[in-house]
């Protein structure tokens, strides 16, 4: 049997029993007794002390479990004022010219610029200008004023809050789902971040804010490769408000990706198709560009990820030509290096058994494939994993520059997602275009789970960040939800896209209560998932208790992973 001694024990802290460390009761005894003779001698006793001669004894003083009043004397002195004695004389007529100089102050404050050059003809105001009416002209003043769109962005959300004050508590995990408790896996959905702007524009990425998850940045681009006029949109939403975005960007380029920063929350990185990158303060109402770069190459920047090292955070980004590439925020300019680069494989590897494709005399137009994925490696830091177009994971070393640690075959297509589980360490699951989802753990050369429902490409994954066996996946209109507790070959959950377009991007919130969907069409659906159930107080052990029952008829495997448990 399967045993791992857990890293993490749950302590739960109880009241105890009330003790009693001194307890003196009123007791009465009779006179004539032994009992009442002594009673009788100590009131005597305490009488003498108190009342009678024996007060005037001498007294010591010793400590005792009271509370005492600490009481000071302070004096202070006040500041000494100098006073000194001063006349003056004010005459009617001095009184009348400062009353008409007020006067005079108060009327040039208050009269309008604008208005006092309606009469006047000026060069550089133009007759539409000077046609203009007073509404017209004090809207066009509001329309500069900082705090007039700051009072409106509360007033939207105040009015958003009355509409959506129920879905609101869902996504933040405040309403109760009730005494009845049944495991459906059901996605409800709570609302859609759409509007005009981002009608027929592809969901390309969607990124959580590494401060608060009540806002998330998406970025809009194209699906469709012969779409070559498409341009490019982020905006920032927020859950108070989800008819209206808070922050809206254009581009002349489709957005491949974004993410935010981890150690600024308010720095999103995107990258473009054309393998342009640039970084945004959002926390400026206007546009402000921290760093850009637009020199690299005519690529798309696929994947963008934020690590650390030494204490400064750099930019990690993967490009359609293979390159992967450092980038250090410097004096808003973007510092670009080069540190690896995903050659194409030849002969046989490792990883998943598939069948050899016949090339031929076909001589390849290019010895790089293309980098489309990212995923940092959860047990070090130091190591990030890399999926190619090829189907091949390359593992890599930030300080090892042009050369890779590993490769395996993960899928026979493109990969789309490389996503580390957040609760077992060594385990990570990949899907790709060849309708497969697959699930890989580090020592391991083949995939313990491989997952192909129907003839569909899985176009993204996620963990669920509350429960180690659940997942999400998206194959074209449908949304899946599995539970590797329960059973592989079918979902538990299957739910179809309320706008009946094709899904590309999955994201769960931080609390795992809410899943975000976005499409094809520019919808990013935001569903509450419910009927999960309870999360098991050790979720590592609940994991490979699961997987142990799924490779019951695959006995090598299984024992293989009965040694790295162990």
């Amino acid at each position: 049997m399967l045993r791992k001694i857990p890293k993490h024990v749950t302590i739960v802290l109880n009241e105890t029993e009330t003790i009693f460390l001194l307890e003196l009761p009123s007791s009465v005894v009779p006179r004539e007794t032994d009992e009442g003779e002594t009673a009788e001698m100590d009131n005597r006793l305490y009488e003498y002390l108190t009342k009678g001669k024996g007060r005037n004894r001498k007294l010591a003083t010793i400590g005792v479990q009271t509370r005492p009043i600490l009481m000071k004397t302070r004096s202070t002195e006040p500041v000494q004022y100098k006073f000194k004695d001063n006349s003056t004389f004010a005459s009617n007529w001095e009184m009348y010219d400062t009353y008409n100089e007020s006067c005079v102050d108060l009327t040039e404050k208050n009269v309008d610029f604008e208005e006092t050059n309606d009469h006047k003809l000026i060069e550089d105001v133009s007759l539409d200008e000077l046609r203009k009416s007073k509404e017209t002209k004090e809207l066009e003043k509001l329309s500069v004023n900082k705090n007039y769109f700051d009072a409106v962005l509360v007033i939207e959300r105040l009015l958003a809050n009355n509409c959506y004050n129920n879905e609101q508590k869902k996504f933040k995990g405040l309403v109760d789902e009730g005494q009845e408790i049944r495991f459906d896996y059901k996605l409800d959905l709570l609302w859609t971040f759409a509007n005009e702007d981002t009608k027929n524009k592809c969901v390309t990425g969607i990124s959580f804010n590494s401060f608060t998850e009540d806002i998330v940045a998406v970025g809009y681009g194209k699906y469709y490769f012969i779409d070559r006029r498409k341009t490019g949109v982020v905006m920032v939403w927020n859950i108070k408000n989800p008819k209206q975005p808070e922050r809206e960007y254009y581009f002349k380029h489709p957005v491949t990706s974004l993410s935010f920063s981890n150690k600024d929350p308010n720095y999103l990185a995107v990258g473009f198709y054309n393998g342009d990158l640039l970084i945004i303060d959002i926390s400026k109402r206007d546009f402000e560009m921290v760093g850009e770069d637009s020199s690299t190459s005519f690529k798309p920047a696929w994947n963008l990820l934020w690590l650390e090292q030494n204490e400064k955070e750099f930019l990690l980004v993967c490009f359609g030509d293979g390159r992967i590439c450092k980038y250090f925020v410097t004096q808003a300019k973007l510092e670009c290096v080069q540190i690896m680069r995903t050659d194409k494989v030849e002969g046989k590897l490792k990883g998943l058994s598939a069948l050899r494709l016949f090339e031929g005399n076909q001589i390849s137009s290019s010895r790089y494939a293309g980098a489309l994925c990212l995923s940092m490696y959860k047990p070090d830091p130091s190591f990030y994993l890399v999926g190619t177009d090829e189907g091949v994971i390359h593992k890599c070393a930030a300080s090892y520059c042009t050369q890779h640690m590993d490769m395996f075959k993960a899928h026979e297509g493109s990969i789309h997602t490389i996503k580390f589980s957040p609760f077992v360490e060594k385990v990570f699951a990949t899907c790709g275009d060849d309708f497969q989802e697959c699930l890989w753990i580090e020592g391991i050369s083949e995939p313990l789970i491989v997952s192909r429902y129907c003839m569909e490409p899985v176009l993204d994954i996620d963990w669920s960040p509350s429960h180690s066996t659940i997942m999400a996946s998206l194959r074209g209109m449908n949304i899946f939800l599995w539970d590797l507790q329960r059973k592989i070959y079918l979902p538990q959950s299957q739910t179809k896209s309320p706008t009946n377009a094709v899904n590309t991007v999955c994201k769960f919130s931080a609390c795992g209560k809410c899943l975000v969907v976005g499409d094809i069409d520019g919808n990013v659906h935001t569903f509450a998932v419910s009927g999960l159930p309870f999360p098991a107080f050790f979720q590592e052990n609940l994991f490979f208790n699961s997987i142990k029952n799924i490779l019951q008829t695959n006995t090598d495997l299984s024992r293989k992973l009965e040694k790295l448990a162990n």
